[in-house]
């Protein structure tokens, strides 16, 4: 069959944008989580982000299926093997300071703006058109082409998890539209590390910072005792430093904040840690607490891992990264949320237990509360070189596949690779305020992704 996708996917512009737009404007942050709440375990704004994509599927005629708010999907045919590819629809948090409204979904120079458009949002509407344009021309395909839906990729993958409980048939192919093309065959393992100790004793009374280990802290604050003159010692750090922060007093205390800049936690190097800069503070102040002597001894400015004795660099996946992501107080006890990410050649256990000694002089504690194993695909394989002919058909593009710190479903769904939207020269603000997806660039993924599933399928 002769499909011109360029075509195809142009011609109904207006209607992708149309959908695309419904879908930013709602607000997927996660809020917590309660299986007891029927329809809405991951809160309120991801039940209404999942009901949409339900609805327009419905609406055009696709079968459908909504498992209690878990997850969903969207499936065209009716044969046995089947195609598969996950989009999410959770999203992180906003964060602060955009120049436009964070579910505005406001379109200026080309670019769509909003918290999801490029991370997963948009690329989950880009799969749905793929299918969308395949439906309508009525192509014959030798395989099912499915459309999961994820809900809460961005924290624990509870929701894919229990969707595969109940639909635990494995695809023959896939892919994930939740990373960068060309393609990615490899991402690194993923964990989230929690440092604890006790906060009492000396100045300090509370710290808070960041919002998720996965992204680089954009803020971070700290109650002190006035037991000294905290203002003037804050003011002049900032100014030394060239850094943005506040003070106030307040029930008492001296309350000092730090802004940094954010970043995705795969990639802590484009971020500017406001933790960091926080102890940084607290250092200069000789705020005596170990702590203080921890963070600045093991954690801050050092993205690698080596003040913990854990640096790594394997030559094709390359560094062991480790992003001080959040810090909280909880009933007199602190916790540093450490987002770890390795290679090839690393032994995670002996990582863990290398971390727990190089805390244990401070009277801190080391818990992992989550671990993905990294994934590696032959980058020789039929997968991915039938998913390259097509990329470089459309782009002229023959950059070869990459590896990735980051991770995506491609974990969970057997037999597939992360494959695009973000296209690498091109600058991406994921995990960071003003997200946005270039428009050309979106349409130029559609018709990518409709002939690669029509490849993959027919």
């Amino acid at each position: 069959m002769n499909i011109n996708f360029k075509v195809e996917v142009l011609k109904r512009k207006e209607e992708i944008l149309k959908d695309l737009t419904g879908l930013i404007k709602i607000n997927s942050e996660m809020t917590t989580y309660d299986p007891n709440r029927k329809g809405a375990p991951f809160g309120e704004g991801i039940k209404d982000a999942l009901d949409y994509m339900i609805q327009l599927g419905e609406k055009d005629g696709f079968d459908c299926v909504n498992l209690d708010g878990y997850a969903g999907h969207i499936s065209y045919g009716n044969q046995k093997e089947y195609v598969g590819t996950i989009g999410h629809l959770d999203v992180v948090p906003a964060g602060n300071d955009w120049t436009f409204p964070a579910y505005g979904a406001v379109i200026d120079d080309n670019k769509m703006y909003g918290r999801g458009t490029e991370d997963d949002k948009g690329p989950t509407i880009a799969i749905y058109y793929a299918l969308k344009i395949l439906k309508e021309l009525d192509v014959k395909l030798s395989k099912r082409i499915k459309l999961i839906l994820g809900t809460d990729e961005e924290t624990a993958w509870r929701g894919v998890r229990h969707y595969f409980s109940v639909y635990p048939e494995i695809p023959v192919s896939g892919f994930i539209p939740d990373a960068d093309f060309p393609l990615i065959y490899a991402e690194k393992g993923i964990s989230r590390i929690f440092v604890e100790g006790d906060l009492k004793g000396s100045d300090l009374v509370d710290v808070k910072g960041g919002f998720r280990d996965n992204m680089v802290p954009d803020y971070a604050e700290a109650k002190l005792k006035p037991n000294k003159d905290y203002q003037k010692l804050f003011n002049a750090f900032l100014k030394a430093n060239t850094y943005q922060g506040t003070f106030e007093e307040k029930d008492g205390l001296s309350c000092v904040k730090v802004f940094g800049k954010s970043a995705h936690g795969s990639t802590p190097q484009f971020g500017e840690n406001a933790i960091d800069r926080l102890f940084e503070f607290l250092n200069d102040a000789k705020v005596n607490h170990p702590i203080v002597k921890l963070a600045c001894d093991r954690l801050i400015h050092d993205i690698h891992g080596q003040k913990l004795g854990v640096a790594y660099k394997d030559e094709e996946m390359g560094h062991l990264t480790i992003n001080l992501g959040a810090m909280s107080t909880i009933d007199g006890k602190y916790r540093f949320n450490l987002n770890l990410r390795y290679p090839n050649g690393v032994k995670f256990d002996e990582v863990v237990s290398t971390l727990k000694e190089s805390v244990k002089s401070y009277g801190s504690t080391v818990t992992v509360d989550n671990h993905q194993e990294l994934l590696y695909i032959d980058p020789k394989s039929e997968l991915v070189q039938k998913l390259l002919k097509v990329y470089r058909k459309h782009t002229n593009d023959f950059s070869d596949p990459i590896t990735i710190g980051g991770g995506t479903f491609a974990r969970a769904l057997p037999n597939s690779v992360a494959f695009g939207p973000h296209f690498l020269e091109k600058p991406t603000y994921i995990h960071q305020k003003n997200e946005f997806i270039d428009l050309d660039d979106f349409f130029m993924a559609i018709m990518i992704y409709t002939e690669a599933l029509y490849e993959l399928a027919k």
